[in-house]
């Protein structure tokens, strides 16, 4: 059985065993910065694939979907299929072929956070870029242009700390965090030092997109024959992930930097250029905290709440850590804020930024932010 090794910051070291399967394979892909060929210590967490199904002896939820527990295995079914079971110590994942990796890749990193909250670092969804001597953060809700931004600001000079999330400190520091990025057609499309990258999800949204406008569902049989094709299979493609310098290869990855500025992003759908505002160190904490919860704690603790539920003799620990963490790493942004400049950026919800000139709107913007004002922090 095939078996590699991940060493997270000297804090958590995953082994993954298997192959053939997404559930693994794009994990592999993600964390590949991170692979080490011959570890010094047992692994904190094992996660590998299996073909096994399970047998619960009860569930919580309809038969497709559920929670569920097999002896001393928690059931995570999300649909069909596809699922992933957890030992009771939470260190023994496995999953089917075809689950989705990232509820996986919630837990692998929920036993990163515990370890590195004790170091004082919280994981924060964000990108991150330091430019002309000054490291920026852009904490953001999905869809709000988190990777536009990165891939303008590199275009311009930058160097990268992380593309989705990174690990900051209260002192002020972050780690950055390496992990491939899911380029999707909207950001190739912006970026035209990027978009000679053929990829197979390009060339899906090519053909899905002649097909759209050239096939009438009602006509024919042949039409209806490619209707399906189009709507079953052109338009459910995987993810396709690719090292940032890849994408942009005068960038540098920068292991360690010192904050100079938050900028929250959301997106202004009514907005045809980006605007930016200071804002009280207060609601950067906030939104941040907020936009972690949606992005990863609201589900990890519904699998947390639900252990607790159908294993009892544990006394309701899962829950009791979780809260722990959390409560730890919002003491991490908030006092990570009150230090450093903290601002909002309204985004258009625009593609094709280089044509419209929202790259070089985004480069200004960020260019204007030299001091921290006083004025973004709260007393």
């Amino acid at each position: 059985m095939k078996s590699s090794y991940y060493d997270l910051f000297g804090s958590c070291l995953v082994e993954i065993r298997g192959e053939g399967g997404r559930s693994v394979e794009q994990v592999r892909e993600m964390y590949s910065h991170f692979a080490v060929s011959e570890p010094d210590r047992e692994p904190d967490l094992v996660y590998e694939i299996t073909t096994q199904q399970p047998d619960p002896d009860s569930v919580l939820g309809k038969p497709n979907e559920h929670y569920g527990r097999d002896g001393d295995r928690f059931i995570v079914r999300n649909s069909g299929s596809n699922f992933f079971t957890v030992n009771e110590d939470w260190n023994h994942i496995t999953a089917s072929p075809g689950q989705e990796p990232f509820y996986v890749v919630y837990l692998i990193e929920f036993e990163a956070r515990r370890q590195l909250a004790k170091e004082g670092y919280a994981l924060i969804h964000a990108s991150g870029v330091q430019i002309d001597g000054r490291t920026h953060l852009f904490p953001a809700w999905r869809s709000a242009g988190k990777t536009n931004t990165l891939l303008s600001l590199l275009q311009a000079g930058g160097n990268y700390l992380s593309d989705d999330r990174l690990w900051v400190n209260a002192d002020g520091s972050a780690l950055g965090y390496p992990l491939s990025v899911n380029m999707q057609p909207h950001n190739l499309e912006s970026f035209p030092g990027a978009s000679d990258i053929e990829t197979e999800e390009t060339m899906r949204t090519r053909v899905s997109g002649l097909l759209d406008e050239n096939v009438e569902k009602s006509r024919s049989i042949v039409d209806k024959g490619l209707y399906f094709l189009n709507k079953e299979f052109l338009k459910q493609g995987g993810r396709e992930f690719f090292s940032v310098d890849e994408l942009i290869p005068q960038s540098e990855f920068v292991e360690e930097a010192e904050i100079d500025t938050a900028v929250v992003l959301r997106a202004a759908p009514k907005a045809s250029r980006i605007s930016c505002e200071e804002i009280a160190s207060d609601d950067a904490s906030i939104e941040t905290t907020t936009i972690s919860h949606y992005e990863w704690n609201g589900r990890i603790e519904e699998y947390f709440r639900a252990f607790d539920a159908l294993f009892p003799e544990h006394g309701g620990k899962k829950v009791e850590q979780f809260e722990q963490v959390i409560d730890e790493e919002e003491r991490i942004f908030a006092e990570l804020f009150d230090d450093i400049g903290t601002y909002r950026a309204f985004i258009p919800r625009q593609r094709n930024w280089s044509e419209t000139g929202l790259d070089r709107d985004l480069v200004e913007t960020v260019s204007g932010l030299e001091e921290p004002p006083e004025a973004s922090q709260s007393s």
